[in-house]
């Protein structure tokens, strides 16, 4: 058996019958869903402000898009009013000056709400950028597909029947749609993601998160919060489907607001979220962690995994469908090329990449053919839990 065999024979094994399995899922996997990823979805919102928002908004959200850097996306912009919010809260006048000109906390408000707005719109109704314009959702003509999340939860599962009386599936995701959850209940599995209730649940981390799962649930943690989640001023954090009457004010959206700054973990919801996460991943027993769509350009969450995989007794094992960035120095990404490198966690760390299989090391196991891969897309990936197929 040659390396890339047996390595891959290894991490079939790592996926296929490790009892207590965490999935980790970003951006990238509802792309072929037609809900964009950051950038395009940037794109889309600066477009919904210019075309239908007040003449405020458009000159704030230009004005943010000169003041910082090229590779900054949605989630820096509210980051970014975010901070101007808190100076302007503790100015004497309630202004903060962006760009040259100082904008009243008013005017801030206002377009942070429209952001949100904007994304909550994007998301529930889906976007593919082409060309200038792009292929556009509506409430009327929805464009978004769950496919490609029914084949995953369907390859998932059956591959895991003979473990699922002893078995944990955990899943974490930064994503905002509601695919994941809705192909979990479209597959009879109840999922468990904080809220009790029913069709309008109310946020209930302490009795939820803490409930004794039976075969047919799994939990699920929404780090960076929802679409569908609520900020409600009378009944709290809620979780209804768009289109609630008295729920309905995009302006309550409650998605990560400000995705730099560790303070916002500190409050709920997010505290119980990435509570959920560093309890989960600091297990004792053993446990895997698989990653697909997410690029790790979250600082936070990679902190988190990295201070499991360090700490004393760690049987954490990490396993990355990802594309290899390949530019300069640096091979995968950053963080993975640095977790690859470290000798203390690097033989826990799997990359699953185009050009091959990464452990232990930035240098690939080639497949005998050494033609590029496809597993670190959704679909492949899909393929290779169906399968157990590399193409």
């Amino acid at each position: 058996m040659d390396n890339f065999e047996g390595q891959l024979e290894n991490l079939r094994q790592h996926i296929l019958d490790t009892n207590c399995q965490n999935w980790l899922l970003g951006a990238g996997i509802s792309l072929d869903a037609k809900i964009p990823l950051m950038h395009p979805l940037t794109k889309r919102v600066i477009q919904i402000i210019r075309q239908n928002n007040s003449e405020s908004d458009k000159e704030i959200i230009s004005e943010l898009k000169q003041e910082l850097p090229g590779t900054s996306h949605i989630e820096h912009y509210l980051s970014h009013l975010g901070d101007l919010l808190a100076i302007a809260e503790r100015s004497k006048l309630q202004r903060a000056i962006l760009g040259e000109k100082k904008h009243s906390i008013d005017e801030l408000k206002a377009c942070y709400i429209s952001i949100i707005s904007a994304i909550g719109d994007t998301v529930r109704y889906g976007y593919m950028s082409k060309g200038e314009e792009g292929e556009i959702g509506t409430v009327d003509n929805q464009i978004v597909d769950i496919t490609h999340h029914l084949n995953f939860v369907e390859a998932l599962f059956s591959n895991r029947s003979n473990l699922e009386r002893r078995s944990t599936i955990t899943f974490f995701t930064t994503n905002y749609d509601t695919l994941l959850e809705d192909s979990l209940a479209l597959y009879k599995m109840e999922v468990i993601d904080g809220f009790s209730g029913g069709a309008v649940g109310f946020w209930n981390p302490s009795k939820e998160f803490s409930r004794n799962k039976s075969s047919n649930e799994c939990i699920l943690y929404k780090l960076h919060g929802s679409v569908d989640w609520h900020r409600d001023e009378k009944n709290g954090l809620v979780r209804a489907r768009y289109g609630t009457k008295y729920l309905s004010d995009p302006a309550n959206i409650m998605i990560y607001p400000q995705a730099t700054k560790y303070i916002e973990t500190q409050k709920d919801p997010f505290a119980s979220l990435f509570y959920g996460l560093r309890s989960t991943l600091n297990e004792k027993a053993q446990n895997i962690l698989v990653t697909c769509g997410y690029s790790f350009g979250d600082e936070h969450i990679n902190s988190e995994i990295e201070s499991c995989l360090s700490s004393i007794g760690s049987s954490t094992t990490v396993v990355a469908f990802i594309k290899e960035v390949s530019d300069g120095n640096t091979v995968i990404n950053p963080t993975l090329d640095r977790w690859l490198k470290n000798p203390i966690i690097g033989k826990r760390i799997f990359v699953a990449g185009e050009k091959g299989l990464y452990n232990n090391s930035t240098i690939p196991c080639l497949p005998e053919n050494e033609s590029n891969l496809n597993w670190w897309k959704f679909s492949g990936l899909t393929t290779f839990l169906k399968t157990g197929e590399v193409k």
